[in-house]
């Protein structure tokens, strides 16, 4: 686009192709800085927010700032699509953890997350809050659980991961 400049004469080439490339450029910065973080997938009942709040809090803290946590009320906003958060986050994930409950076990959410995580092969982690064995979801039974009360077992298991990563 040409535009004359007010003091005459002079021309202004404006090319609005380049501004789409340095976006470009620019998102794929925000591409590798994501990536350099270990992703974990936060599942919970709607009851357990407040303990899956702090369960996030003590997974970022173990990471040091190189794990990202998606928890779906802080992560998404008003208007964002739920379904295409959830299905995005769980794809990006390095690691799912459901805090599985008698408020979340038979939750219609999250066994649909449970079984996307399962689909893509994501590592499942579960962190049981007085659930046993024969009450855990068909889909999981078969994966070893922690205990809530055992939640810094896998706060050393994933700083551990993380450090492989790391270190690959």
């Amino acid at each position: 686009m040409l535009r004359e400049a007010p003091t005459g004469g002079r021309t202004i080439d404006v090319q609005p192709l380049v501004l789409v490339y340095d976006c470009g450029k620019l998102g794929d910065v925000a591409k590798r800085r994501a990536k350099d973080h270990y992703r974990v997938f936060f599942s919970h009942a709607h009851k357990d927010r407040w303990i899956a709040k702090q369960c996030v809090r003590l997974i970022e803290e173990t990471g040091a700032g190189q794990v990202r946590v998606f928890l779906d009320e802080w992560e998404i906003e008003v208007g964002q699509s739920i379904p295409d958060s959830v299905r995005t986050n769980i794809e990006q994930c390095d690691e799912f953890v459901v805090l599985l409950s008698p408020y979340s076990k038979d939750r219609p959410w999250v066994l649909a997350e449970i079984g996307a995580a399962w689909g893509l092969q994501k590592p499942i982690m579960v962190i049981v809050d007085k659930v046993g064995p024969k009450q855990m979801p068909e889909i999981i039974n078969s994966h070893k659980a922690i205990d809530l009360n055992d939640f810094d077992e896998y706060r050393d298991q994933l700083s551990k991961r993380v450090r492989q990563r790391r270190q690959s």
